[in-house]
């Protein structure tokens, strides 16, 4: 497996990445198609004043935007959300409890410039979201 480090590597296009969260590992087997990351939760980022204040819960478009950033970082693409068959909201993430996320993503690279995506969002035994989509690579 392959591990990178990204405490010097960060790169500034995510919305989200070193505001909200930030990449503690990141792994590839080799040439595979899974990936595995972990992340940490910013409890103090001005999203969870509003959502909700005094019980802080990240919004469910937060989770698919983080998971298409950790996408976008490993790949070096730019990517849209082209479609999702199945986002499924399991568990709510308190930051302040769940401050650590797994995510487990099989990906399934197809000729017309789309990546299919199979995820899991979780932290031991709480799985947070499943998600089954489409991003779409945008050419630079």
């Amino acid at each position: 497996m392959e591990e990178n480090n990204f405490q010097n590597s960060m790169k500034t296009n995510e919305i989200f990445l070193n505001s909200l969260y930030t990449i503690k590992r990141m792994l590839r087997e080799g040439d595979s198609n899974k990936l595995s990351a972990m992340i940490r939760l910013n409890p103090s980022h001005e999203i969870f004043k509003g959502h909700f204040p005094g019980n802080p819960i990240l919004p469910g478009v937060c989770v698919v935007q983080i998971l298409k950033e950790i996408l976008m970082y490993q790949s070096d693409n730019k990517l849209i959300l082209n479609y999702a068959s199945s986002i499924k909201y399991l568990s709510y993430i308190n930051p302040v409890v769940n401050s650590i996320i797994n995510i487990d993503v099989e990906l399934k690279e197809a000729g017309d410039g789309n990546i299919f995506c199979n995820a899991i969002l979780y932290f031991e035994s709480v799985v947070f979201c499943r998600f089954k989509g489409e991003f779409k690579i945008i050419r630079r």
